[in-house]
């Protein structure tokens, strides 16, 4: 009797620490460039055939301009007299004219058509004779959904091979059922589409660094606006789908997205 007592006793104990043991820390998914052995991106049917070879590098470059309600409101800086739109609308048209001729570029405006249809820039073309007015709900999810599903194509064209950029300039409003995290961090994790997110102008309770878009860049003036714009074109440090590091890499100011 007292062996048997012994036996469960050591048999509970036994339980018990296999119980009360943690659980293994789940590492964060890899992004796609961090993954040496992918390179199943874009998926590519039998049609596919792009044969112009001096395209096949090109990088690509997809901004989203937030056009919802409160991009209507005077801009940030004491300096500034204008409103929102009109200082993004500039900023873009200053960023288009910086990318390579060589390079693709396209924009898409919340809750607005594209405006600009992915695809090279001629030297005669600008961009600051768009005029945007603003208004609905900031749709942040359908936006970098759509735009990601353009560079997918023109990935397609290009064999997977060359840049992709995705650029989106929001003051900081998600509308309800726009949270973009759990698609960003699957494009992060499955593509290799690099992702930059500028707040202008927001709040200091903004959703940008909540909703996991990827390390937001705070923009406060024009100029900032401008210059972290501009920091695109420049190689980025790497980072994982979901962590990411306080980094300054423009003007602005870096706040950790979660």
């Amino acid at each position: 009797m007292l062996l048997r007592l012994i036996l469960i006793s050591l048999v509970i104990a036994l339980l018990w620490n296999l119980w009360s043991l943690p659980a293994p820390e789940e590492q964060p998914p890899l992004a796609y460039g961090e993954q040496t052995t992918r390179s199943n991106w874009p998926q590519l049917s039998a049609a596919s055939n792009y044969t112009d070879t001096r395209d096949l590098l090109k990088s690509n470059y997809y901004v989203i301009l937030d056009g919802s309600a409160n991009m209507n409101e005077k801009a940030c800086g004491s300096e500034n007299r204008g409103i929102r739109m009109r200082d993004v609308i500039e900023a873009f048209s200053a960023f288009s004219d910086a990318v390579p001729r060589q390079a693709n570029i396209g924009a898409a405006v919340f809750n607005h058509n594209e405006i600009v249809e992915l695809g090279a820039l001629h030297q005669e073309e600008r961009i600051s004779h768009l005029r945007i007015s603003p208004g609905g709900p900031a749709r942040l999810r359908s936006a970098i959904q759509s735009a990601y599903e353009k560079l997918e194509l023109q990935g397609q064209k290009q064999l997977g091979y060359g840049e992709y950029h995705l650029v989106v300039i929001s003051s900081g409003d998600v509308a309800d059922g726009e949270d973009p995290g759990s698609f960003v961090r699957d494009m992060l994790a499955s593509s290799p589409v690099n992702l930059t997110t500028i707040g202008y102008c927001t709040a200091p309770d903004h959703h940008l660094d909540r909703s996991g878009p990827g390390p937001v860049i705070e923009a406060d003036s024009l100029e900032m606006l401008k210059q972290s714009l501009h920091a695109v074109l420049v190689p980025a440090p790497s980072f994982t789908v979901d962590s990411f590091q306080e980094t300054q890499t423009t003007p602005g100011k870096v706040v950790q997205g979660h």
